[in-house]
């Protein structure tokens, strides 16, 4: 594994569900809710805007974007189900935030083949 993927690989399973375990720490309100969508917008948007300029910066832009996705979603969740479903929500969507390493890594794997 180069030096590059285990970086994102590190960021995806360590950076991934810290950062999601920081925003359902988050008060469960409307206004977190609005936030959060707020940002997966934006955060795309300027993703879609960079992507031929600043590839890197793009990847990441979508990755936060997705992290905030799950963050929201799990929120949302979590503000109309019972209470024994909780612990069972925040540990699927501390696992959801490495998926894209999965698409990264399997696009490295097929590069080769295709280029």
């Amino acid at each position: 594994m180069s030096q590059s993927a285990l970086i994102v690989f590190l960021v995806s399973f360590v950076g991934g569900p810290l950062l999601c375990a920081a925003i359902l720490r988050l008060p469960r309100t409307v206004t977190t809710l609005l936030i959060l969508a707020a940002g997966v917008v934006i955060s795309m948007s300027v993703a879609l805007w960079m992507q031929s300029r600043d590839p890197l910066g793009s990847l990441t832009l979508m990755w936060i974007g997705w992290v905030l996705a799950v963050g929201l979603t799990a929120h949302a969740f979590r503000r109309r189900a019972a209470l024994r479903w909780h612990p069972w929500i925040t540990v699927i969507a501390l696992v959801m935030t490495p998926l894209p390493w999965f698409g990264l890594a399997t696009a490295r794997l097929l590069t080769p083949l295709t280029g």
